[in-house]
């Protein structure tokens, strides 16, 4: 049997994060109110996981016998990496409005970058590796985000009902949904602020659900106007799909499609990439000819993810990504179960309860395991338990 190798996780503690889900759920202290955004849960450079009791990380783990470790197609189909990175997000204020690139298109702005600069650090660049970032999103809470163009006929409604955006009303009929977006995108920020400020003073004071485009744009206000400049981004809340996942539901975010997380809790699985084109919502870097050019603007029909039946007792999350397949599984006390690894490595993450079996433990001490390919563990639950299982996905 392989050897497992239990890690700890390495949390990203961006501004936007939650205080509390990820501080109580490794058990903790978070007494100073700092925000805990992310768990990383893989090999990547930024926060390669950490061996319980051992100075050595998962990626070098990796690097010493990748064939056995990941599995020989896996090896070779992913250059003896870990093809998926496996996170938890927390987010208490909206994230910024992103987009990510093909394969294809970041192995080709990738090499650009590196050949014409700036370097992979600087806060302008745009590729800082050469693979795609399709990602797989379950929510754990309420969870809320912007998902894809809405139809035109739906968009062309808000530039009547906006007030002051009828003024938006040729460029869309002349040029569609990507007209329309470019318009904004390019406009200064003189224009940004004359087109936004009736509908922030329409805004003032009012209450909105979470179901409404307006909670969310109250809250751009809130979180990105200064000095009596807003965000470009607000145009995005209305002429983007506004999704609203229960727990247990998932969406994928596949290359080209525009996204930003809102709220809530959620399981992120995807490629080990962090290239991001950014489209508001964020005082970082926006590059706008690069993003309109990576960016789909037909209309997208929200695809909620429920998961089904299989592998054996196992559920999973259909994804149509060559890099990563989520799992899950919630045994009842006393039930014995199986964890297989034929032909791709695993991490492994509980939610909650204990599981035991076959040299393979998982309890709130040791939420994550790591496990090579080509291993199967027969594990019982001592109590009611929820674990999540990632692995590399299927070759299309």
């Amino acid at each position: 049997m392989p050897t497992v190798y239990p890690f700890n996780g390495v949390i990203q503690h961006y501004a936007w994060g939650g205080y509390t889900y990820l501080p109580e759920l490794l058990g903790k202290s978070n007494q100073q109110q700092e925000p805990w955004a992310e768990l990383w849960m893989g090999t990547h450079a930024k926060g390669p996981g950490q061996l319980l009791g051992s100075v050595h990380t998962l990626d070098e783990i990796i690097a010493k016998a990748p064939a056995t470790v990941l599995g020989k197609e896996v090896a070779s189909r992913f250059d003896d990496r870990l093809p998926f990175l496996f996170k938890i997000l927390d987010v208490r204020e909206m994230l910024s409005i992103q987009v990510h690139p093909t394969k294809k298109a970041a192995e080709r702005g990738f090499a650009r970058e590196e050949e014409n600069g700036p370097a992979r650090d600087a806060p302008d660049r745009n590729y800082r590796d050469d693979n795609h970032k399709p990602e797989l999103g379950v929510a754990l809470t309420d969870f809320y985000l912007l998902h894809g163009f809405r139809s035109p006929e739906d968009i062309r409604r808000t530039l009547t009902e906006v007030p002051g955006w009828d003024s938006l009303l040729s460029t869309f009929d002349q040029g569609g949904t990507k007209a329309l977006y470019a318009r904004v995108m390019h406009a200064d920020q003189a224009e940004v602020d004359r087109l936004l400020q009736p509908l922030t003073d329409r805004l003032v004071d009012k209450d909105y659900h979470r179901d409404s485009a307006d909670f969310w744009a109250q809250r751009a206000v809130d979180q990105h106007t200064h000095d009596g400049h807003h965000d470009r981004g607000m145009f995005s809340i209305y002429w983007f799909n506004l999704v609203h996942l229960r727990p247990g539901e998932g969406i994928f975010q596949d290359a080209g499609i525009p996204h930003a997380y809102l709220e809530g809790v959620c399981i992120e699985l995807m490629a080990n990439s962090d290239n991001v084109l950014r489209g508001g919502l964020t005082p970082k870097h926006i590059d706008v000819p690069e993003l309109l050019d990576k960016t789909q603007f037909t209309p997208v029909d929200p695809d909620v993810l429920l998961p089904v039946a299989g592998p054996r007792t196992w559920q999973h999350y259909p994804s149509p990504a060559p890099d990563f397949q989520l799992l899950r599984i919630a045994p009842g006390a006393g039930t014995t179960f199986t964890v297989d690894t034929a032909g791709t490595p695993a991490i492994l993450l509980l939610l909650r309860g204990a599981v035991a079996g076959d040299g393979l433990a998982l309890d709130a001490q040791a939420r994550t395991t790591f496990l090579p390919a080509d291993g199967n563990w027969t594990v019982e639950a001592a109590d009611d338990s929820e674990i999540y299982m990632a692995t590399a996905g299927h070759q299309n």
